[in-house]
């Protein structure tokens, strides 16, 4: 079924008749309601503009006027080296600029959107530690400006904003397979970092989603060499505590994680043991008013090296790209994602999928099999 689509069968069935057509249609709505189409044409992946610099393990922040920051990751064979770069996404003129360069190298460190349009940086690896460093991007003056440093080097962390206007940043690792336990909690107000909590078990490469009462859903990660985990937490802000949460079906590593539009958490993707050998195809979706997990949709190709490559979009639709050839896209209700036509066309870990102010979503960079960075950018248009 690798060349099916809807669109190509109701072509078929319409040039051979009316009888045909109609059967076409009835065998399309069999598919449908079984989730078995493999390739949607209606939903295209476009080329996107290039970079100004190939990346992988960067990170994608949108700002106040819809435009989007991209900030650091890797350039280079190896993933390296470190990059102090970053540049802007103008969605109007489908075009990447040149932007200030942070004050530190940084792959694999965490951002996100603070109050009144600035955007926070922290941590990641420097190309020869994890740091501490923090800093804060002002968009009105173009500029990275450095704050108070995290109390713990970390890399492969998870930041998640706040209803309050702060930013939960939980776990990473101080270096490669030294999982961190303890969360901090960055205050936009007095521009530092607060203790928030240790959790039941340090992890790295895991997934963070906030719900819609406020509490942290953190899931997986990897918490020893070649050791994912099953375990999951939640982080309650009245109380900056880590509780333990029910167990996912499976242990997962480098996977992504998503707040749906009914409540839920969609867990996606990723490896028991953070090994490229063993992907997973295979979801899982947690219902905060159970505290427990239960089998999602599949996958049509098993993923990970993810974290940032999954959104929602405004009309509920789950968008899943990254590690594979071609993105995916999720209908609530269906019980196997749907590929979608046009794309990479190979597997690129660690790029970044991100909302368009139009409803799109642009896929950025990511490295392949040879570990080698990629300027390419795409933008999907999902359709109706």
């Amino acid at each position: 079924m690798a060349g099916f689509t809807i669109l190509g069968v109701l072509r078929a069935g319409c040039a051979i008749g009316p009888s045909a057509a109609f059967g076409a249609v009835r065998f399309v709505a069999l598919l449908t309601l079984l989730g078995m189409a493999a390739v949607t044409s209606a939903r295209q992946v476009e080329r996107g503009p290039l970079l100004q610099t190939p990346r992988a393990a960067h990170q994608v922040t949108p700002l106040a006027d819809g435009s989007l920051l991209l900030t650091g990751g890797c350039s280079g064979l190896s993933c390296s080296p470190a990059e102090r770069t970053s540049e802007i996404y103008q969605p109007a003129l489908r075009r990447w600029v040149k932007a200030a360069p942070m004050a530190d190298a940084r792959i694999a460190h965490v951002s996100a959107p603070l109050p009144g349009g600035a955007v926070l940086v922290a941590g990641g690896w420097t190309g020869t530690a994890a740091t501490a460093s923090a800093e804060i991007y002002d968009a009105g003056r173009d500029t990275f400006v450095p704050t108070r440093a995290l109390a713990t080097p970390r890399m492969d962390a998870t930041a998640t904003p706040l209803p309050d206007g702060s930013v939960l940043v939980i776990g990473g690792a101080t270096a490669t397979n030294q999982p961190v336990a303890s969360a901090e909690r960055f205050d936009p107000v007095h521009r530092a970092f607060y203790p928030a909590g240790v959790m039941a078990e340090a992890r790295v490469h895991h997934a963070a989603v906030r719900l819609d009462d406020g509490r942290v859903l953190v899931t997986g990660g990897l918490t020893a060499p070649n050791q994912g985990s099953d375990r999951a937490e939640l982080w309650d802000p009245a109380t900056s505590r880590f509780r333990p949460a029910a167990a996912m079906a499976r242990p997962r590593c480098k996977h992504a994680a998503v707040r749906l539009r009914d409540g839920r958490a969609m867990v996606i993707g990723g490896s028991p043991d953070c090994g490229d050998t063993r992907r997973m195809a295979e979801t899982e979706i947690f219902d905060p008013r159970t505290g427990r997990f239960s089998a999602g949709p599949t996958l049509h190709d098993a993923r990970y090296k993810i974290v940032g490559a999954a959104v929602v979009l405004p009309d509920g639709r789950v968008v899943v790209a990254g590690d594979a050839a071609a993105a995916e896209i999720w209908v609530p209700g269906q019980a196997r994602f749907a590929r979608v036509a046009g794309g990479p066309g190979r597997a690129l870990a660690f790029s970044t999928a991100s909302l368009l102010p139009h409803g799109g979503v642009l896929i950025a960079g990511g490295y392949d099999d040879d570990i080698r960075p990629t300027p390419s950018s795409w933008v999907l248009q999902p359709g109706q």
